[in-house]
């Protein structure tokens, strides 16, 4: 199976621009290329697709199978795989 091609800017752009928006976001006050501008549109983006993109390479690592998951009361969860459980 071959591997996906990743998406490129403009695909990145627009689930970006997307997800901002459904949490209230507009970058469009921002001016949109203004290197004088503490921030800008172009640098947003920039941004937020090097965020995306570090995400998916942090995300593609093996699971291994004998990992557990932390949990805050693990005692419940020890039962469950220990001779606890026997009774």
């Amino acid at each position: 199976m071959a591997a996906p091609t990743p998406p490129d800017d403009a695909a990145l752009n627009t689930y970006i621009l997307t997800r901002y928006a459904l949490m209230g976001i507009d970058i469009s006050v921002l001016p949109a290329d203004d290197p004088t501008a503490v921030m800008d549109q172009r640098r947003v983006l920039e941004d937020a697709r090097r965020t995306v993109r570090d995400d998916v390479v942090a995300a593609s690592f093996p699971l291994d199978p004998q990992f557990h998951a932390p949990a805050l009361y693990p005692a419940p969860f020890l039962e469950a795989w220990t001779e606890d459980s026997r009774g």
